[in-house]
């Protein structure tokens, strides 16, 4: 594979696996000074970046006088170095998306943050994105790169939103065994969990992306790759997605 597409897939599985980051932005309050806040993050199909905040946020003032904005996620040091972990700054221009906008992605941003839904009874709260413009990725030593958006950016798969949904209601209906299986596959691989014994009860799909789906359990979201050695092009239709799902089970059972 490519060196740069590589980085750039790398870039995208630490993005999908850290849903908070640090938004920078230029501040109005302190005349053109940087200003980080923390906020969770969801990212689109292709790759852009989706963050609901108040109206009153300081960010959100900034943005509304400077839409410029740096979006920085990176892999939590378990002990040791942080300098020794991958990092992330996304940069580009942000913008408040509309009411019929928001109301698209809406349902996808609540599977994955269900706390968030309390915000909606605050009507200052409203979704924006940003448009991905520059992309700097360090991987560990001496994987260090500018990428471009053409790497960093999917293309869009052929479903819609409600499409998506859906998708992810069938697997929890009626194949949450599988769910089961892949979440404890890829905890038994040592993601930064605790061992502790998976309850059916609480795993969850929470969403699908072209290259992996979120899980949920007792709170915590956990991000499964479509992507391995078997399998190098994202899912771009719902088919693509069920074989995926149906060959990730079969390992999981088989491991």
């Amino acid at each position: 594979m490519n060196e740069r597409i590589k980085a750039a897939r790398e870039a995208r599985l630490l993005a999908l696996r850290n849903p908070t980051a640090v938004l920078s932005t230029v501040s109005k309050k302190l005349q053109g000074m940087p200003f980080g806040s923390v906020s969770p993050i969801m990212l689109t199909d292709t790759g852009q970046v989706i963050f609901y905040v108040s109206d009153i946020a300081q960010h959100a003032r900034n943005l509304e006088a400077d839409p410029r904005l740096s979006v920085t996620i990176f892999n939590p040091a378990q002990r040791g170095d942080q300098n020794e972990q991958g990092r992330l700054t996304l940069s580009g221009t942000a913008h408040k998306l509309s009411h019929d906008e928001g109301s698209e992605i809406e349902a996808k941003y609540l599977r994955l943050f269900p706390a968030a839904a309390g915000y909606k009874n605050a009507h200052d709260f409203h979704y924006w994105q940003m448009a991905v413009e520059h992309i700097r990725y360090i991987g560990g030593f001496g994987e260090i790169f500018w990428l471009t958006p053409a790497e960093w950016l999917l293309d869009q798969p052929q479903w819609n939103h409600d499409e998506e949904e859906r998708m992810v209601e069938h697997m929890n209906d009626d194949h949450l065994d599988a769910c089961v299986l892949m979440l404890g596959r890829f905890l038994e691989s040592g993601m930064n969990w605790r061992n502790e014994p998976i309850d059916m009860a609480y795993v969850r799909m929470a969403a699908i992306y072209p290259d992996g789906c979120y899980m949920t359990v007792q709170g915590k979201l956990f991000f499964i790759s479509f992507l391995d050695s078997e399998q190098s092009t994202p899912c771009l239709t719902s088919q693509d997605v069920r074989q995926t799902l149906v060959r990730l089970t079969r390992l999981a059972r088989a491991a």
